[in-house]
């Protein structure tokens, strides 16, 4: 762990090295575990995720706010409808669209992994004061609301140009 945090004093991109850094330390060993202990594999517990916030995504919206590739989106989406834990029904004003909606088991699934991730982020910010956390949050709130001005990878129309 030391030659890792050495880097976090020398690197040229200080603010989203630390992001990530604790992004790594925090995500992928809860998603490892919910993996385990679900049965589902990461793009399924994404689009889970995706689901619980909004209802009348298709799997295209879901790809364009994950940036994850169609296909495995795709295969997510159909190995939950086979799980029961989402369906999908074709939409009655554009028949070319197919509507996903989370089942009450799907939630239920949901709400255990969120419980866990929770816990987790409970845990990791302990060491900051309640007023340090209310201020990292609403830094972070401000960089994400401004994703579409910054956001490398974004389209130009997207970006404003």
């Amino acid at each position: 762990m030391l030659k890792l945090m050495d880097i976090l004093d020398g690197t040229s991109i200080p603010v989203n090295y630390r992001m990530a850094f604790i992004t790594n330390f925090y995500r992928e060993p809860l998603l490892r575990r919910m993996e385990r202990e679900t049965g589902m594999i990461r793009p399924e517990l994404t689009v889970l995720m995706c689901l619980s916030h909004r209802s009348g995504l298709n799997a295209r919206d879901i790809c364009e706010i994950t940036e994850q590739p169609s296909n495995t989106v795709s295969r997510a989406v159909g190995a939950l409808v086979e799980k029961g834990y989402v369906t999908r029904t074709r939409d009655a004003v554009d028949t070319r669209r197919n509507v996903l909606a989370i089942t009450e088991a799907g939630k239920a699934v949901h709400d255990r992994v969120m419980a866990t991730f929770a816990e987790a982020e409970r845990v990791m910010l302990e060491t900051l004061e309640p007023e340090e956390v209310e201020t990292l949050t609403r830094l972070l709130d401000k960089l994400a609301r401004d994703v579409e001005r910054w956001a490398p990878g974004l389209p130009a129309k997207a970006q404003g140009g």
